[in-house]
C-alpha cells in the first residue's frame, strides 16, 4: 500500500520506547546488570500470564495490574540483591529470576488448558507493535512520560550510583535509590512489554547503548546517539514490516547496525587499518562461500500434501484441513488460485478456515478463480480484529470496486458494514479479479 499512515502509531510507540530504554540502557551497562531488563520484562510477562491463567485477556486491565504488581516485587528483589554481592553476583540472581519466571509462565499456560495459549505466549515474547492502538500508545506515553519526569528530577543520584558507585555508597542510601530506580524501570517495562514483547525490550535497551559507548564519550552524547540509533532503526523496521514480523525485523536491523559499528571500530583501532579491513573482507567472503556451499546441497525430500485433502471441508470429527499446518493450507490455496476447477474446494475450505491470514489467501485465490463468493468473504474479513488482514482485504476490494468503493478506513477499526452493503449491491465479480495479487 502506498499509504503510510499505518506507520504513525507504531513509530510513535517505538519513539516512546527508545527515549525511555535509551536512558536506562546507559545505566544498566555501567552497573553491569545487562540482563535486568530481560528479567524484569519476563517477571512482568509472568504477571500477565497469571492473569491469563485466571481467565483474563492479556490486553486487559487486570493483566496490566497483575504485571505491574509482579514487576514491583521483582524490582524490590533486585534492589535487595546487593547485600549478596560479596558471595553471589547480582547478575546471577537476575539470570535465575529470568529463567524461573519464563519456566513458570510456560507451566501456567499449560495448566490453563487454553487452546490459544501458544498464541498468547508468543504475543508476550514478541509483541505486536505494528498494530498498536491509540489507547495502547496513550498508556505507553503516559507511563514513560511519568518515569521520565522522575528520572529527570533525580538524575544526579541515579547517575552517581551508576557511574560513581563508591562515592554514592558514602553519600547516599543506595538501597532506597536502587529501589526507586528498579521500581520506575519496572513500571516502564510493564507498559513497554505489553506493546513490544519481552525479546524486543532487550534490543532496545542494550544495543543502542552499546553502539553509543563505542562511538562517543560522556552521558549526554551517548544518550543522544542511543536515541538516534533507536529511532532510525525503529522507522526502518516498521517501514518494512507491513507483511513481516515487526519485532524480529527491528532486532535484525539493530544487529546490522551493531555489526557495522563493531567492524568500523575494530578497523579504526587496529595497528594497520588496511590489514584489518582486508581481514574483515576475507571473513565476509569466506562466510558467503560457506553459506553458498550449503545452499547447493540437495534439500531433503519434501512431504507433499494432497491439495484436495488440504482444501476439503472440516467434518465434525476433524480431517486433514483441520490437522494440517496453516502454512500448508496457505500454500495449497495459493496453488489453487486462478484454477476455476478448484473453486468449490476453495470455497469449502474457506467456510471452515479459522486462521484470518489463511482465510485472506483463500478469498483472494477464490476471486482469481472467478468465483463471486470471494466478495462476501473479503467483505467479512474487513470486519475482523486483525488490522493487517483488514487492510489487505480492503485493498483487494478497492481494486475490484474501482471508483465505487465505499468510504472506509481499515486503520480506524473493523468495518461496520460498508463493504457488506457494497457487495450486496454489486454481487458480480469483475474481470479484474484475475489480476489480484496474493498477500
Amino acid at each position: 500500500m502506498s499509504d503510510i499512515s499505518w506507520m504513525i502509531l507504531p513509530v510513535l510507540s517505538c519513539v516512546c520506547i527508545v527515549l525511555t530504554l535509551g536512558w536506562f540502557g546507559l545505566h544498566v551497562l555501567e552497573r553491569g546488570v545487562i540482563f535486568v531488563d530481560l528479567a524484569l520484562a519476563q517477571v512482568a510477562a509472568l504477571g500477565t500470564t497469571y492473569a491469563v491463567y485466571l481467565g483474563h485477556e492479556p490486553e486487559g486491565g487486570v493483566a496490566f495490574g497483575m504485571a505491574l504488581a509482579f514487576t514491583f516485587i521483582g524490582a524490590a528483589a533486585f534492589s535487595a540483591a546487593r547485600i549478596y554481592e560479596e558471595r553471589v553476583p547480582q547478575e546471577a540472581i537476575i539470570g535465575i529470576a529470568y529463567a524461573v519466571s519464563a519456566a513458570t509462565g510456560i507451566l501456567m499456560i499449560h495448566f490453563a488448558d487454553d487452546p490459544h495459549g501458544g498464541e498468547k505466549l508468543e504475543h508476550l515474547l514478541v509483541g505486536n507493535i505494528v498494530w498498536v492502538q491509540p489507547a495502547d500508545l496513550a498508556l505507553l506515553a503516559g507511563v514513560c512520560g511519568a518515569v521520565g519526569v522522575v528520572h529527570f528530577l533525580f538524575r544526579k543520584p541515579f547517575l552517581q550510583i551508576s557511574y560513581q558507585p563508591e562515592e554514592a555508597v558514602k553519600e547516599r542510601r543506595v538501597a532506597l535509590w536502587d529501589l526507586l530506580f528498579y521500581a520506575t524501570f519496572g513500571l516502564a517495562l510493564t507498559a513497554i512489554v505489553s506493546v513490544s514483547g519481552v525479546l524486543l525490550v532487550f534490543s532496545y535497551l542494550v544495543i543502542p547503548a552499546v553502539i553509543a559507548r563505542l562511538v562517543v564519550r560522556g552521558v549526554m552524547p551517548r544518550l543522544l546517539v542511543a536515541w538516534a540509533v533507536g529511532t532510525v532503526v525503529s522507522v526502518l523496521g516498521v517501514a518494512v514490516s507491513y507483511a513481516h514480523p515487526t519485532g524480529p525485523m527491528i532486532v535484525a536491523f539493530f544487529g546490522i547496525a551493531l555489526l557495522t559499528v563493531l567492524v568500523v571500530y575494530a578497523v579504526r583501532k587496529a595497528a594497520s587499518p588496511a590489514k584489518a579491513l582486508g581481514q574483515v573482507a576475507g571473513i565476509a567472503v569466506g562466510l558467503v562461500a560457506v553459506l553458498w556451499g550449503f545452499a547447493q546441497l540437495p534439500p531433503a525430500e519434501a512431504h507433499h500434501h494432497d491439495e484436495d485433502a488440504l482444501l476439503a471441508p472440516v467434518a465434525p470429527e476433524g480431517d486433514a484441513l483441520l490437522a494440517a499446518d496453516p502454512t500448508a493450507r496457505d500454500a495449497a490455496a495459493r496453488a489453487a488460485a486462478g484454477k476455476p476447477e478448484r473453486a468449490e474446494a476453495l470455497a469449502a475450505a474457506l467456510t471452515a478456515e479459522v486462521d484470518p491470514s489463511v482465510r485472506l489467501t483463500m478469498a483472494i485465490a477464490l476471486a482469481r478463480c472467478g468465483d463471486a463468493r470471494a466478495l462476501s468473504a473479503l467483505a467479512e474479513l474487513t470486519r475482523g480484529d486483525v488490522p493487517f488482514v483488514r487492510m489487505e482485504a480492503d485493498s483487494a476490494l478497492r481494486a475490484l470496486a474501482a471508483g465505487t468503493a465505499p468510504a472506509y478506513d481499515p486503520l480506524a477499526g473493523p468495518d461496520t458494514g460498508a463493504w457488506v452493503m457494497w457487495v450486496a449491491a454489486n454481487p458480480t465479480l469483475p474481470a479484474t479479479a484475475a489480476t489480484l495479487e496474493l498477500p
